[in-house]
């Protein structure tokens, strides 16, 4: 029986998922530490609700494969640190990449979480074509910009703690993707997460090398790179 399995990952061909530090000079890049931002892998769903901040969704055999790639990848790094949401599917890929760091303990971290909302446990049937922000379920979800505000809490802390040095954190879809558009410049907005061939793939990595000072705001004193499995290879 054949069956797919994840392929390697490698920097993506399509040049808008990656930014140039513009500001810096080449030797400066990455010298205030590199945060490698990884979005957990494939879940498994079979009810086919969404899931959001439920417990007891962990990866498919197919996820444990793509969460075993990205280690491999990463394991070519220095890693000074593992962060990771606390939801099971996120901590489930992190230890993928614990087990190429044994000496690293996972650290987990709620502004790693994926987004609050009301939507919760839905079936996916119902709702379509589904966001968490227009509209809101309930006044009380999250809103794009308070998702960006606790990335960016974490992203400050973790850098201003391990500057200098490479970490790995394991997040979820929305929470890369908006850290993504903020330090690409684009509006907090919908349509900015939802610009083609924008939103990361499960089991992805998208690289921030920060200046020689470590963790800033300042977009063009920070590179991005992003690195994903792109075709699946087929076996036995």
């Amino acid at each position: 029986m054949l069956m797919e399995t994840p392929g390697p990952l490698a920097e993506h061909p399509r040049t808008g998922l990656h930014k140039a530090a513009t500001a810096l000079e080449p030797n400066q890049i990455g010298l205030g530490g590199s945060l490698f931002l990884c979005r957990h892998a494939e879940v498994d769903n079979p009810q086919q609700v969404l899931y959001g901040r439920l417990p007891r969704f962990g990866l498919t055999e197919y996820g444990r494969q793509q969460a075993i790639e990205m280690a491999g990848f990463l394991a070519e790094q220095d890693l000074a640190a593992i962060y990771v949401s606390p939801l099971l599917r996120a901590r489930q890929t992190a230890r993928a990449i614990q087990a190429r760091f044994p000496h690293l303990k996972l650290q987990a971290d709620r502004n790693l979480l994926e987004v609050d909302t009301s939507y919760d446990g839905r079936p996916l049937s119902e709702i379509g074509d589904f966001n968490f922000y227009e509209p809101l379920g309930h006044p009380d979800d999250e809103t794009i910009e308070m998702v960006r505000d606790r990335v960016l809490k974490f992203v400050r802390r973790a850098m201003t703690r391990h500057k200098g040095e490479k970490i790995a954190a394991v997040s979820h879809g929305d929470v890369v993707v908006i850290l993504h558009a903020f330090y690409f410049g684009f509006p907090m907005e919908l349509a900015s997460l939802r610009a083609p061939n924008f939103y990361p793939e499960r089991a992805s990595v998208t690289r921030y090398d920060f200046p020689p000072e470590g963790f800033t705001l300042d977009a063009d004193r920070v590179q991005i790179s992003y690195y994903d499995a792109p075709f699946p290879h087929t076996k036995e």
